[in-house]
């Protein structure tokens, strides 16, 4: 039961790692990268905002 409770708490810390590393490059793209990913800066504005708990 320990090491499932580790398990889970080593994914929890990947996942915000992977997600705190993907904003953080969302954040540096300029317009054009943007809209070649078919994205907008309010979009990626809105993905900041949430939590990192959720996806």
């Amino acid at each position: 039961m320990v090491a499932s409770v580790w398990q889970r708490l080593a994914e929890i810390v990947r996942i915000r790692r992977e997600r705190s590393s993907a904003r953080r490059q969302l954040v540096a793209m300029s317009e054009r990268e943007l809209l070649d990913c078919g994205m907008s800066r309010s979009e990626i504005e809105y993905e900041l905002k949430k939590p990192f708990r959720r996806k």
